[in-house]
């Protein structure tokens, strides 16, 4: 049987022209403000759209967060450019007058990490995991020239990639003043450097990568053994509250939810590899309509098809 490859992930077709456009638009408006709602005492999150990244919503489709202790703060995420970055730190400053402990990327997604500028122009140090910063290293300057054609018209204005001031070989909880908040090392789950954020005064679970609500995740360099792992292994916590990395704030309903699209995917792709089916035929007979409904299914579960298939395939040759 002959196996073809798909040189690329399945994408829409973007109009360059039409989105220049747009984007020159979207970046001469003014009065845009960070989407931030208080989820307990001290606990803020900026809600993102959750879509694909596009000029309409200028690429802030990822949440963030704000943790508030007695002598200081913990912001989580930056978002995807440098002026998301500055929108959320002006934002952070406005919600309480602490000093940063610093601002943690949770793990080496473009939509989290790309307005650490901001942050760091303020002298506040970045945080990452050590394997995180590894990857940041090797491939993030490609999603920043990806980006700037996604976000044509100024949108990516002043972004750069930002090598973490610390490095992280495992997870130590953070003291901000009377509020010691949990760091939760999911290893290679999601990408490699997975972190996750958990707030034993709230009950609030800052999860990163490890849970998308009602939009399709990436599985690029997923593990789903691990992920589905780590997904368990949260709840033996405390948690009351989940803001997921995309999507709705909610509870732990959300990790049904991300086991049960991860394991109907893992299955399906599974099946169609092990009878001999071909990466296309693979992506076209992989439909999961239970989630058809949820964002980004057109774009990404397509994609996520041919990285399940391929990692099959390396680990039947290697």
């Amino acid at each position: 049987m002959v196996i073809r490859r798909l040189s690329t992930p399945l994408a829409p077709v973007l109009r360059p022209l039409r989105l220049a456009v747009l984007a020159t638009a979207l970046a001469c408006s003014s009065g845009v403000r960070a989407d931030v709602v208080t989820l307990a005492d001290g606990v803020h999150a900026d809600i993102g759209s959750h879509a694909v990244i596009a000029p309409d919503n200028r690429g802030e489709v990822a949440n963030s967060g704000l943790i508030v202790g007695r002598r200081q703060m913990l912001a989580i995420d930056s978002g995807v450019s440098r002026a998301h970055g500055e929108r959320l730190y002006e934002a952070w400053q406005a919600r309480a007058d602490r000093p940063f402990a610093g601002l943690l990327l949770s793990q080496p997604i473009q939509e989290f990490l790309f307005g650490a500028g901001a942050f760091r122009a303020h002298g506040v140090a970045v945080i990452a995991h050590r394997d995180a910063a590894l990857l940041m290293r090797q491939r993030c300057d490609n999603c920043l020239t990806h980006l700037r054609e996604l976000l044509p018209g100024g949108l990516m204005k002043g972004t750069a990639l930002i090598v973490p001031d610390r490095l992280l070989d495992q997870a130590t909880p953070i003291d901000l003043g009377d509020r010691v908040v949990e760091l939760i090392d999911a290893g290679q789950a999601t990408t490699p450097g997975t972190l996750a954020v958990f707030d034993p005064a709230s009950g609030t679970l800052f999860a990163g990568g490890l849970i998308a609500s009602q939009r399709i995740p990436s599985l690029r360099d997923a593990r789903i053994p691990l992920w589905l792992a780590a997904l368990e292994a949260l709840r033996k916590r405390p948690i009351t509250r989940v803001v997921p990395g995309f999507g709705p704030v909610g509870d732990l309903r959300q990790i049904d939810d991300m086991q049960r699209y991860l394991r109907q995917i893992d299955t399906a792709v599974r099946a169609e590899y092990q009878r001999g089916a071909s990466l296309l035929e693979t992506v076209a007979a992989v439909k999961l309509p239970a989630f058809a409904t949820w964002k980004a299914y057109s774009e990404l579960h397509p994609q996520n098809v041919q990285y399940l298939y391929r990692q099959f395939e390396d680990a039947d040759f290697h």
